[in-house]
């Protein structure tokens, strides 16, 4: 049985991947003037992971697997660690400037 709650997280994460990928890019322009290679289109790889594990788990139980909500769960993780890495190189910069407060 498909989540509905874990459905709105998918759109969510979807969401929320688009919009760092359009920043980021602003950012690396800004930052790096084009001498830095575009890690900000792995937001839309981690986009599309996420949408394939929200596909898999509308497969009904019968049809598939047991083990189907770990490899979900997992592809989720992947995702997100990834997502939070790209993010990271992109926004790093933050953190400096906050701590010269």
């Amino acid at each position: 049985m498909y989540d509905q709650p874990l459905f709105f997280f998918d759109v969510m994460a979807v969401v929320m991947m688009f919009v760092l990928a359009y920043l980021s890019k602003r950012v690396g322009e800004a930052r790096y003037a084009g001498r830095d290679k575009p890690y900000y289109l792995l937001f839309f790889l981690t986009a599309g992971t996420i949408v394939a594990a929200s596909g898999l788990e509308t497969i009904p139980r019968s049809l598939s697997f047991g083990f189907i909500t770990t490899v979900t769960g997992s592809l989720r993780f992947a995702a997100s660690a990834i997502a939070f890495a790209v993010a990271f190189r992109y926004w790093s910069w933050l953190f400096a400037e906050f701590s010269k407060k």
